[in-house]
């Protein structure tokens, strides 16, 4: 992109050459849109403001690992499922990038991350919480907002309609120039991205399958073909780890009796049959599994997961406010923006289930209803 007085160069060089006035400079000559204010949060800051909350739940899509000192970067180690990040753990979870995913999965698991944290701000008291949250982070930003201001943003954002809030990314093919890496954008695709993000929402869509273009509240959700359900447990994919972890869990397991196109199971938590732990509330925990599905796509493995989630811990700030649809006696909850849908929820017997939209949103809110509402109740006996 073209830095003001310049030349062509990365937006990041305009930042590390010209700090955040010289990078704001280039994005409103950019999109043509003014930046009336900005926070600038340093890793310290982002690990120091997590830790400060108490930590943040997030829904980890699939295992992220590495004690390799050969590989040029940082130590990782943390496992599937919905856990609570620490600051080290969450920094270290939106900072990697070593992946198929690159730089844009690094983006997209730090827009869920702030999702976790709107989800969770949800439960707050937030007269009580947020004044003394942002004065005592104040000193490590760097803004041109003052705290009444911070603060009345914050109320704000936490209280707004999930249907309301638009996330738009441009996405490009990698090329090398000269030695350096681009991301160079399809010829329009950033004028594109700026009138999708500058068009509010409406209720009726813009032609894809999500929460808001659905009806709410109907007996029956869409148009879902439930003929391709497999309602026998001992039919369903992967039916013996299924049956192994049902005998060892301390809940009600619950399988899909339906995969989208081209998912694969590929891994879980915990390692063995069982349950691992959640940590709710300083020194209690709720028992949970997590099973995790690749995405194969035109015969190539990527790094999209889906994600089946299973817990007793029924107030988890997953099973957040949405849209919610009727089906078969049950109400299933989505969860999500106005053009992606990020989870749906349910609860059945005492144990709160969701279904969890990869990294990129590749599923829509259609697909993962009908995940959910395949769902059967794997019985708890002794595994041959």
């Amino acid at each position: 992109m073209e830095v003001p007085g310049n030349g062509t160069r990365k937006l990041n060089w305009a930042y590390a050459h010209g700090g955040a006035p010289l990078a704001l400079e280039t994005v409103q000559a950019l999109t043509n849109v003014d930046v009336a204010e900005y926070v600038q949060i340093d890793f310290q800051a982002f690990s120091d403001l997590t830790d400060k909350l108490g930590g943040v739940y997030v829904d980890v899509d699939r295992r992220y690992y590495n004690d390799d000192p050969e590989k040029d970067y940082e130590f990782i180690k943390i496992s599937p499922g919905y856990q609570l990040l620490s600051g080290a753990d969450a920094l270290d979870y939106v900072r990697f990038r070593h992946d198929r995913n690159s730089d844009f999965g690094r983006m997209s698991r730090q827009q869920r991350f702030l999702t976790a944290v709107r989800e969770q701000a949800m439960g707050w008291n937030l007269a009580t919480k947020l004044p003394g949250l942002v004065s005592s982070l104040f000193d490590n930003l760097r803004t041109t907002m003052g705290a009444n201001d911070m603060i009345s943003l914050a109320y704000w954002g936490v209280r707004l309609d999930g249907s309301r809030i638009r996330q738009v990314s441009v996405i490009g093919d990698i090329r090398t120039v000269d030695g350096v890496s681009y991301v160079i954008p399809e010829e329009g695709a950033i004028e594109e991205a700026v009138h999708e993000l500058m068009t509010p929402p409406s209720a009726s869509g813009s032609g894809q399958t999500t929460a808001s273009a659905m009806g709410a509240n109907s007996t029956t959700t869409t148009a879902i073909d439930t003929s391709v359900f497999i309602t026998d447990p001992d039919a369903i994919e992967n039916s013996r780890l299924w049956k192994q972890y049902a005998a060892a869990a301390r809940f009600q397991v619950m399988a899909p009796g339906y995969l989208p196109e081209g998912y694969a199971y590929v891994d879980k938590n915990p390692a063995s049959p069982g349950s691992y732990d959640i940590v709710v509330d300083g020194d209690k925990t709720m028992p949970a599994i997590k099973m995790v599905y690749r995405l194969t796509r035109n015969g190539e493995v990527t790094d999209q997961y889906m994600g089946i989630m299973q817990t007793t811990w029924l107030e988890a700030p997953a099973a957040a406010e949405g849209r919610e649809y009727q089906y078969n006696g049950m109400t299933f909850t989505v969860v999500g923006t106005s053009q992606n849908t990020d989870h749906v929820w349910w609860v059945k017997d005492g144990v709160l289930y969701w279904v969890s939209n990869t990294l990129s949103y590749f599923l829509n809110a259609k697909e993962l209803l009908k995940v959910a509402e395949s769902m059967i109740v794997i019985p708890s006996g002794v595994v041959p």
